[in-house]
């Protein structure tokens, strides 16, 4: 009898960018006044400056509330806010329309593929290269899927394969797929990783792990295990257990526990994903 149980292990992991495997927490009020002191800082600058351009001040709290979106989506999410909304209506007598949207959206580019690839944020996390080597020496595929452009993550991933070793065996991004909340970017990992195996890889087998609410909400809309991460990026303990993940842990030097010391043995049992929080470290 055909058996739809899926029993075996973890065979793909798709790790978020920054937040999650680099540009971690650290003080860099010295740069930047309006630090938070949270990790995910590569995003957040190019935004503030490229606002500050067009005379909108903002917090980086208000920068961070559509973090996890594709960039340009990210932009337009940050100009409905109502307290920039109505900051550019003061300024400039009227609503924003999309010319105005184009001209921040021009200004923010070159911002972010500078920012990207900044010595003080484009570095690991401490325990990440640590983790994708115990998952790749387990048998894991690595994937790593970003709201970043497709030119900018490359870049980023080129900087920490030559100056650290970090490598993926499979990328995606926002660009070319509907990014998160949606599940495609996973699915386009996994497709990828079938490309490369020639094995079909069941939802069960994959692990979605990310700094962000729609990162968790992407992983449960594709149907895998997800482990938010909330002290090394950009969401806090209660906006990722909003989004009910499987397991909240701190940060990535806590994932390969988490799927060797508790995915696993319940995928053994027999059981799925999907179930709420199970596990919080």
């Amino acid at each position: 009898m055909y058996n739809r149980t899926y029993t075996g292990k973890i065979e793909l992991a798709v790790l978020d960018t920054a937040g999650t495997f680099c540009d971690g927490p650290g003080d860099l009020r010295h740069r930047w006044p309006k630090d938070d002191l949270r990790g995910c800082k590569a995003p957040v600058v190019p935004f503030y400056e490229a606002l500050q351009q067009f005379g909108i001040e903002c917090d980086w709290a208000e920068i961070r509330k559509p973090m996890g979106a594709f960039k340009p989506t990210h932009l337009r999410m940050l100009l409905n806010l109502p307290e920039i909304s109505a900051q550019w209506e003061e300024k400039y007598g009227r609503p924003w329309n999309e010319d105005d949207f184009d001209a921040v959206l021009a200004a923010f580019r070159p911002l972010m593929s500078k920012y990207i690839v900044d010595e003080d944020l484009a570095k690991p996390i401490p325990g990440a290269v640590e983790c994708i080597d115990k998952l790749r020496a387990a048998g894991i595929l690595v994937g790593c899927d970003t709201g970043y452009y497709a030119e900018d993550s490359a870049a980023l991933n080129k900087l920490l394969e030559e100056k650290f070793g970090m490598k993926f065996d499979v990328v995606t991004n926002a660009e070319k797929v509907p990014g998160r909340p949606a599940p495609f970017m996973v699915f386009d990992c996994m497709l990828q990783a079938y490309e490369i195996t020639k094995k079909e890889i069941p939802v069960e087998a994959v692990v979605k792990i990310d700094d962000t609410a729609p990162g968790m909400k992407c992983g449960n809309n594709a149907g895998v295990w997800t482990i938010g991460l909330y002290a090394s990026g950009s969401n806090n303990y209660d906006q990722l257990a909003a989004a009910k993940p499987d397991f909240l842990v701190p940060d990535v030097s806590y994932v390969p526990e988490i799927i060797f010391g508790q995915i696993e043995p319940r995928l053994r049992r027999g059981e799925r994903p999907g179930q709420g929080i199970i596990e919080t470290i």
